[in-house]
């Protein structure tokens, strides 16, 4: 009950680091900031609140891309995932009953507009396998669980359809006042057409693909339909991916000054054992773009919880919670390989790595870390 552990906390609001003692009482874990940080502690402790993955596949034993969501979850210091449209109406009362009530990680769904959401990787590529009224009333009956519309809007799923799924998506998304996170990457459709249907809250995911087409300028700037959509409030997640994040367009965005408003790691079968891993390594990645720590830990902290309209999420108040713990390593002693969508490796100067999460008040150490 007298555990004391000296760390850095950060505050994702504030943007702002401060030195604190984190004090085990009998009313559970309590945050004390200090004036300064006692050098001969030299503690390379870090806390924030609960890291959140908004784009994830885990519809685990269901569709083929999934993994489970504690192995990239909970056990990677990630307190919350987002599922990106594994589940459509047709399929989300398997997900929501009997595969996310396993998991010790929080789920939350993207639901797609696909009806049988990601039981193969064409979903929307035939209109009758899309039905509005229904995943309407399907969000409807389930507004705890569902935070808004997936749609993949791109040359291999879509097919001949073009914008279409994409506008049913915005009409069905529209009607229950929640966001559409759209998937893009190779054209058609065309990226301007696809943003300039875009508006205030919907979340644009794989935003620093390096495929032919992509909304940015040589020099990292956006392209005018990018810059509008940012003006008008799309937001953006990296959305890393097995073939969705290029480290050089990343790095020349976040110098230009656009940096994501969420990092998520898109992680699924194919990428758990490279390149993504997890979210730790994603968050590392784009601090070697350019970020800094606190903006990294806002993107996967405040802004997807306000995407997510979790209220209290980066509370460390009276006690704590909810929280991830992690140090800053240095990244010329690790092992793991830094690599991009496009075969592109980077070796950070540091990395992130969770070393425990506090989840209702108890604190479990990482056994990896």
């Amino acid at each position: 009950m007298n555990e004391q552990i000296y760390l850095h906390v950060v505050d994702p609001v504030k943007r702002s680091l401060y030195p604190a003692v984190m004090k085990h009482t009998s009313a559970g874990f309590k945050l004390e900031p200090i004036e300064r940080m006692d050098p001969l502690l030299d503690s390379k402790m870090f806390l924030s609140p609960g890291w959140i993955d908004l784009h994830a596949h885990v519809y685990d034993g269901v569709t083929s891309l999934s993994v489970p969501a504690d192995s990239i979850g909970l056990q990677t210091g990630v307190h919350l995932v987002a599922d990106a449209g594994s589940a459509g109406e047709a399929t989300l009362p398997g997900f929501r009953d009997y595969v996310a009530p396993r998991f010790r990680t929080e789920t939350r769904a993207w639901l797609n507009i696909s009806s049988i959401g990601l039981v193969h990787l064409r979903e929307v590529a035939d209109l009758s396998l899309i039905n509005v009224d229904r995943t309407v009333k399907t969000v409807m009956e389930n507004r705890n669980f569902i935070c808004g519309i997936k749609v993949r809007s791109s040359g291999a799923i879509i097919g001949e359809m073009g914008l279409q799924p994409l506008q049913l998506a915005l009409l069905a998304a529209r009607e229950v006042s929640l966001p559409v996170m759209v998937h893009i990457g190779e054209a058609p459709p065309i990226i301007d057409d696809v943003l300039d249907l875009l508006g205030e809250g919907d979340v644009v995911t794989h935003c620093y693909h390096g495929k032919i087409g992509h909304p940015w300028h040589q020099d990292g700037t956006p392209r005018k339909a990018l810059q509008k959509a940012l003006d008008r409030g799309v937001k953006l997640d990296v959305g890393h991916g097995a073939a969705s994040f290029s480290f050089d367009i990343g790095q020349k965005a976040i110098a230009a000054g656009v940096h994501p408003y969420t990092i998520s790691t898109d992680a699924h079968i194919r990428n758990v054992n490279g390149p993504v891993y997890d979210l730790p390594t994603t968050m590392t990645k784009l601090m070697d773009c350019g970020m800094p720590l606190t903006d990294v830990i806002a993107a996967v902290t405040a802004s997807p919880a306000e995407v997510l309209r979790l209220e209290n999420w980066c509370s460390l108040g009276d006690t704590v919670e909810r929280a991830t713990l992690f140090r800053l390593n240095d990244g010329t002693n690790g092992t793991r390989i830094y690599k991009d969508a496009t075969g592109a490796i980077r070796k950070p100067e540091q990395t992130i790595a969770p070393t425990a999460f506090i989840s209702k008040g108890i604190l479990t150490y990482l056994e990896s870390h």
